[in-house]
């Protein structure tokens, strides 16, 4: 399955594993991983609704 039709569990395990590679690998902290993983993913899917349109800036000018 490509990473862009995961489902959100399975991109949560993707992130968790990838963590618990990062940290070496370490042995009883799968949960720790796992809740990093699901943080990491909850705050991203908020990210573009909260943030969106907050700065009020105009879009740059085109160069040409």
């Amino acid at each position: 399955m490509p990473e862009d039709d995961a489902t959100p569990e399975e991109a949560i395990r993707r992130r968790a594993h990838a963590l618990w590679e990062e940290a070496g690998r370490p042995e009883g902290r799968s949960e720790e991983f796992w809740h990093r993983a699901r943080e990491e993913a909850e705050l991203a899917s908020r990210a573009p609704q909260e943030f969106a349109g907050e700065t009020g800036a105009a879009p740059l000018p085109e160069r040409g």
